[in-house]
């Protein structure tokens, strides 16, 4: 009897979602034919513009009729991803002291025909219940008023393409059944939503206060990446009319990992946000080319001098923005020279000239006291609008007068600057901490925070990269002095979202986790349960590195497995067709990008394949790849080739192994021809 109410509900749900996409077209449809209309009426009416006439109305209702017309838009794309999954969830909910229950279903949006709510928004207040409670009392907030009450059933539904599979009643957020045959299946070429499969601990970031700033230090596999989308997604609902898409940026590792997040807002029925690297921003304001972080973690990985190790260890601590901050407010500034200024104003027939006079003595006082405490190029803009003023008061000048003065005090003021050049600057700052500036048109990755900080404590930003919310990925990918950067080029909420684990190049403690959430003014969350791996695969990465306190979803499958060759590339062929016969996407993960260039031109020729490079090769059934590359994202099957011991020796080889492990879902293989690295000799071995 029960299976037959809940095919009749979600038969009247699809009809509502039909009711509403026919009004959705017919909405667009009319408003087409108005903007055309519009547009035509406005061509007859130019003319107007030559008697003097107003058109300021008419390209505003042309402006709302497009805006109206996104709206209509965005929710036709909505209606039709709901319809396939009108929900994923149920709870009956009695609330206190009242007795009738409520029968709250709950999708990607919100389905409402004639007041009746068909379904809630996963994002709406009272569907929070379904993530945060088991059976028994619950409640949930509105506006600081809490309502109470009880969760009677929660009920999880399978539905595809608008037809009902099956349903599980469970006391659980979600079912164990449901999430195994989730993380069971096959990866797909994008990342996918998990609004159905949300923990307790993964929903109180989504919707946690939306000012607060957060530092989430998430394992391989815990869903950090996700959850952050997921939050975005979260405050354009809960924010729709102050928040748009556009308005909220996410800083992702590299264009590769932008395009497999790319379809998750999608799938949530919201637009994409505003994607960018930190290169690429840094690359836009100091107009010089940038070293990959790729290319970086290749020299390291193959040939890590103590020097080179050194040097990246000092330039990712406070140490170094402690000392950088320390030079261009103390010994940089104190260059800072300027002589007395002085300006003819008027002149009389008998040669007598009246001037305007600065003294060197009153530029000083004002660097150096007035305004202590500015960025050089604030202090600049400060003494230039002061003087422009006094200049125009004197001599009652215009306001485009006064703005042409303050530019041309401001290039006066920097001549008493001897070393402007951000270069020489960098140059003379690395020089003072014993280090030799790298030569090459290129800048360092590692440098790529230090130049833009220069830049913007000499000059300011040429930019504006500013957002109403910032998502970061990979935060432990990034050092203090780009930290910085991030506070003084956002000023809005920001959630930051890394695994020291999967730091490359250095070692990250606990510490210094907490001591950039005190700099970021964070609150530091950490998720330590992961949701991608078997248990095999995951229990051999956390050893590796000794973490401990890992939990991990009881999903059994088989143990990562050695092979050893004489012939890599046919022993990669031999694993592909033989162990990864059922699955979607493997990833042959080399040390460094060298390797995967050589290893490419050997398994070409045998194999169907693709050098991982642009965005669209990741659709490739078998990519080769670096592990810099991989980084992020997640394949079926993983195969870690020349696992040797003259390879895989030191900390940043075993690090490279750790993350290259933790991309694989499902089967995780190494292979060697000599003898195999100390990292992979307690698993079992294949001789091929």
């Amino acid at each position: 009897m029960e299976i037959n109410e809940e095919r009749e509900y979600l038969i009247q749900t699809i009809k509502v979602l039909d009711k509403k996409l026919n009004l959705c077209k017919e909405k667009l449809k009319k408003n087409k034919e108005r903007f055309k209309e519009g547009i035509k009426n406005l061509g007859e009416d130019y003319s107007e513009i030559s008697r003097g006439g107003d058109l300021s109305n008419s390209f505003t209702s042309l402006g709302l009729m497009q805006a109206e017309e996104q709206l209509n838009e965005h929710e036709e794309k909505r209606l039709n991803l709901q319809k396939d999954n009108p929900y994923f969830a149920r709870i009956d909910f009695k609330p206190k002291n009242k007795k009738n229950v409520q029968k709250i279903y709950i999708g990607i949006g919100n389905v409402l025909d004639d007041k009746k709510i068909y379904v809630a928004d996963w994002r709406a207040p009272i569907s929070s219940m379904y993530y945060d409670y088991s059976l028994g009392e619950a409640s949930f907030s509105i506006d600081n008023q809490i309502y109470c009450g009880n969760i009677e059933l929660k009920r999880q539904y399978k539905i595809e393409e608008g037809n009902l599979i099956s349903f599980f009643d469970t006391d659980l957020t979600i079912n164990d059944d449901i999430l195994q045959e989730i993380l069971s299946k096959n990866v797909s070429i994008k990342m996918k939503q998990i609004v159905s499969s949300i923990q307790k601990e993964q929903n109180a970031i989504v919707r946690c206060d939306t000012n607060e700033n957060m530092l989430v230090q998430g394992i391989a596999g815990s869903g950090k990446t996700s959850i952050a989308l997921h939050r975005a997604a979260y405050l354009l609902y809960k924010h729709r009319k102050q928040i748009k898409s556009n308005d909220i940026t996410i800083l992702s590792p590299n264009n590769i990992f932008s395009s497999y997040i790319s379809d998750v807002l999608p799938q949530l029925g919201e637009d994409n946000l505003v994607e960018t690297t930190f290169a690429s921003l840094a690359r836009a304001e100091l107009k010089k080319a940038i070293q990959t972080r790729e290319e970086m973690l290749d020299e390291i990985a193959t040939s890590p001098t103590q020097e080179l190790l050194n040097e990246v260890s000092y330039k990712s601590s406070y140490e170094y923005l402690d000392d950088l901050l320390r030079f261009l407010k103390g010994p940089f500034l104190e260059t800072y020279s300027p002589q007395t200024l002085s300006f003819v104003v008027s002149e009389n027939m008998d040669g007598d000239k009246e001037t305007i006079d600065f003294t060197s003595e009153q530029t000083k006082e004002l660097f150096f006291k007035t305004f202590k405490g500015y960025d050089f190029y604030e202090r600049i803009n400060k003494i230039a609008w002061q003087y422009a003023m006094y200049f125009t008061e004197r001599r009652h000048y215009s306001k485009e007068q006064n703005r042409g003065l303050r530019d041309r005090f401001k290039t006066i003021l920097y001549q008493f600057l001897p070393v402007r050049d951000i270069d020489k600057i960098f140059e003379i700052f690395m020089a003072r901490e014993g280090y030799k500036t790298p030569k090459g048109k290129k800048i360092n990755y590692m440098d790529k925070g230090t130049w833009l900080a220069i830049k913007h404590f000499v000059y300011g930003m040429d930019h504006d990269f500013s957002a109403k919310y910032l998502i970061i990925d990979e935060m432990q990918d990034f050092t203090p002095v780009d930290f910085y950067m991030f506070k003084k080029i956002w000023s809005c909420p920001k959630i930051m979202v890394g695994d020291v684990n999967q730091c490359i190049e250095k070692n990250v403690t606990d510490e210094y986790l907490t001591i950039t959430a005190d700099f970021l003014g964070c609150k530091l969350t950490k998720l330590n349960k992961t949701y991608r791996s078997t248990k095999e695969i995951a229990q051999f990465a956390n050893h590796l590195v000794g973490l401990d306190n890992i939990e991990f979803v009881n999903r059994s499958g088989s143990n990562p497995a050695v092979y050893k060759t004489n012939s890599p590339a046919q022993a990669i062929k031999n694993i592909i067709e033989n162990e990864c016969e059922n699955l979607e996407h493997i990833a042959i993960v080399c040390k460094c990008q060298k390797e995967a260039n050589a290893l490419y031109k050997d398994l070409k020729n045998i194999i169907d394949c693709k050098l991982l490079i642009n965005p669209e090769d990741y659709d490739s059934k078998v990519l080769i790849t670096s592990c810099a590359t991989a980084k992020g994202i997640e394949f079926d099957a993983v195969i870690i080739p020349n696992c040797e011991k003259s390879s895989y020796k030191n900390t940043v080889d075993k690090n490279i192994i750790y993350v290259s492990s933790t991309r694989a879902l499902h089967k995780l293989f190494f292979t060697y021809s000599d003898e195999k690295s100390k990292f992979i000799s307690e698993l079992e071995e294949i001789v091929l």
